[in-house]
Formats: structure tokens, C-alpha cells, sequence
């Protein structure tokens, strides 16, 4: 084994829309930094994207996402040759063969059916060394029958569900932020798309949800806060009745999260779970990705959210209406609890830091 610092590249689906991918990826790296600090962390995003970059990483910029921009994605790989290479939602075949060829852990995220699908493909297996799988509000997670039988024929993957993955809780940075925003210390409302970067009708989705969060204020008198969201590229910065920002690095949204009396978001995977993560009730609306209506309508069936339509009206009815609705919101965090939806991302660090100690079986990299 060697005796060099590890390095690791993160390698996520990004692009100008939406950028749940690489915020979860950005939680996880950090989560990893912090039980070994002397890794180096690399990333591979899409340059049109507007994401948040942390100092103590290196960033390489494509021109495309990694999926999309293969021969960059791949001339990186090469170039950096790490000992462990994650992909979330992204990346070809050609890429987890040059990273087998290199000899790196190879790591697996899927948030989704077909992500999980394409990992237990009969090619695909004998390239993973971790397939980590998403089962947000499944109590006691378990693979099917054929997906048992293919793992039990690759000894050397390992195959781990997570819950969630967030920033953890911080109190003090919560209320630092809060005074920072001019906001009281606890029982406002959050609204948040996500990434911000897409549009329903023409209209920017953070201007919808702005639109909601100013009836609300209008309706309950609660303290609202609008976070447009990274992506957002339009022109609306502030409002006369709700408080307005930009866009916050994702552990200052966590901690905004923590003190809210309920959270309107966007359905992604990684703004749901930073959300229902953290205890907070939540109305949940389609703001990009064709995996939000579903999921919003698993969350709802199931009682851990309310659904709300991407229109300021039907927002501010459902988000009014739970607001002020005490006994429902406490239903709704049991409903959470008794799913069993955590902060999975100390738990998935840990998973990434076993790899890196542990030697590479010669027989996998051969086979």
C-alpha cells in the first residue's frame, strides 16, 4: 500500500440548471476531509455552471457535464490519476475502466431507479468497489432478488443504502447567519427551488417561489426568506416584504434549514434530504428535473410532505396552510422519523475512508 496522501476525485453530474449532484458530492468531500485531512480532493464540473467552490479543493473545468464531455472527462482521470474516483450520476463506461486501469477505488451514487439499474448491469459490476444507494423514507431498505443474486457474484463490491446526505447541524453558525440576515432566531419560514437555474412558462422558478413567499407574508404575517439559488441568473435581489438572498454555501443553508418553522423546496435528492434531514417540515414543488414529480408524489402518498403545483397561488395555499397548522407539522416529522430519514454523510465518509485504507485485492483489478 502506498504511503502517499490519497487523492480523490469527485466526479458529479453539473451543468447550468440543476446541481444537487455535486452539493451532495460537496458535503461528502467535506465530511471525508475532515476525518482525513490529508486527502486531496479534486472535482469535475461542467464550466457553465455556477456552483460553490471550497478553497481547500481543486476544481477542473469541462465543457460539458463529465457524461456529455467524455474525452475531457477522461483525459482528467488520466491526468490525475487518484486512488479513488466517485461518481455521482455521471460518468461512461470508459471512464470506470480507466479508473480500474489505474488502479483507483471505484465509488457509485445512485438517487434513482435507473442509476441503481445501470450499476448492476453485468459490465458495470466488476468495475464498482462501492455502490452507494439512495432509499430516502425506506425504514429497512433491501435489494431485490435479482440484485442479490448479481452483487453475491462480485465479492469485492460492496453495496450500502444511505437515507440522506446534508451538512450536519451547527447551532451557533445558525444563529450567526440569522443576525447576519436580520432574521429572528428561529420560527421563520425558508423557501429554496434548489439549484434556481430553471424555468416554468418562461418565468424563472425562484421568482414563482418569491411570488408564493410574499403571500404568505401577506397571509400569516410570519417572517419569510427567499434563497434564489445558486443557478438563478435573473434580476429580482430583494423584495419590500420578504427577505431576499442570492444564494448561501450549503452548510450556511443547512443551518437556515434548523430554525425554520417549515421549509417550501424544490424536490430535488439533495435539497429533500438536506431538508427532511434536519427535522424540518416541508412543502415540496416541482422546481426542475424529471424526478421531482415523482418523488413528490411518493413524499406526499407517504405523508412526509406536503405537494404543492409550481404556482405562487397553490405555494402560498399549501405553505400557509401547514404554517399555521402545528398539529400537522408535528405529524409530519413523526412520519419522518418513523421512515427512518437521517443525515447519512458521516456514515458515507466513513464508508470512502475504509476503501482508502484498505488494499486493492489484485484479483479484482485483473478481472
Amino acid at each position: 500500500m502506498t504511503t502517499s496522501p490519497p487523492v480523490v476525485l469527485f466526479v458529479p453530474v453539473s451543468g447550468p440548471g440543476g446541481s444537487g449532484e455535486y452539493y451532495r458530492c460537496l458535503a461528502i468531500a467535506r465530511a471525508l476531509h475532515d476525518r482525513r485531512p490529508e486527502t486531496t480532493i479534486h472535482f469535475l464540473i461542467n464550466r457553465h455552471a455556477r456552483l460553490e467552490r471550497d478553497g481547500r479543493f481543486h476544481y477542473h473545468e469541462l465543457d460539458d457535464s463529465p457524461t456529455k464531455d467524455r474525452q475531457g472527462a477522461l483525459s482528467a482521470i488520466r491526468a490525475l490519476a487518484p486512488s479513488m474516483l466517485f461518481f455521482d450520476s455521471a460518468g461512461r463506461m470508459m471512464h470506470f475502466r480507466a479508473a480500474r486501469e489505474l488502479g483507483a477505488r471505484v465509488v457509485w451514487l445512485s438517487d434513482r431507479p435507473n442509476k441503481r439499474r445501470k450499476a448492476f448491469r453485468w459490465r458495470m459490476l466488476p468495475l464498482l468497489d462501492l455502490h452507494l444507494m439512495a432509499a430516502p423514507g425506506e425504514a429497512e431498505p433491501r435489494l431485490g432478488l435479482v440484485h442479490r443474486f448479481k452483487r453475491r457474484c462480485f465479492s469485492g463490491l460492496r453495496t450500502v443504502f444511505y437515507s440522506g446526505i446534508a451538512p450536519p447541524a451547527d447551532h451557533q453558525r445558525q444563529q450567526a447567519l440569522c443576525e447576519r440576515l436580520a432574521l429572528p432566531a428561529s420560527d421563520y419560514l425558508v423557501f429554496a427551488p434548489g439549484g434556481g437555474g430553471y424555468e416554468k412558462d418562461g418565468r424563472a422558478v425562484p421568482e414563482i417561489m418569491l411570488d408564493a413567499a410574499a403571500q404568505v407574508v401577506e397571509a400569516t404575517g410570519l417572517v419569510c426568506v427567499m434563497v434564489m439559488g445558486p443557478q438563478y441568473q435573473g434580476t429580482v435581489h430583494e423584495h419590500p416584504t420578504v427577505t431576499v438572498v442570492d444564494s448561501l454555501p450549503t452548510e450556511d443553508l443547512s443551518q437556515l434549514l434548523h430554525g425554520a418553522r417549515l421549509a417550501v423546496i424544490g424536490a430535488g435528492s439533495m435539497m429533500t434530504a438536506q431538508t427532511l434531514s434536519l427535522g424540518v417540515p416541508a412543502v415540496m414543488v416541482p422546481a426542475g428535473g424529471d424526478d421531482q414529480p415523482p418523488r413528490i408524489r411518493d413524499f406526499a402518498r407517504r405523508e412526509l410532505a406536503s405537494a404543492a403545483e409550481m404556482s405562487a397561488n397553490d405555494i402560498a395555499r399549501v405553505a400557509s396552510e401547514l404554517a399555521t397548522d402545528r398539529e400537522r407539522r408535528r405529524q409530519q416529522q413523526d412520519a419522518v422519523r418513523a421512515a427512518g430519514i437521517r443525515n447519512d454523510v458521516g456514515m458515507v465518509a466513513a464508508e470512502l475512508e475504509v476503501l482508502l485504507k484498505t488494499e486493492r485485492d489484485h484479483e479484482m483489478d485483473t478481472r
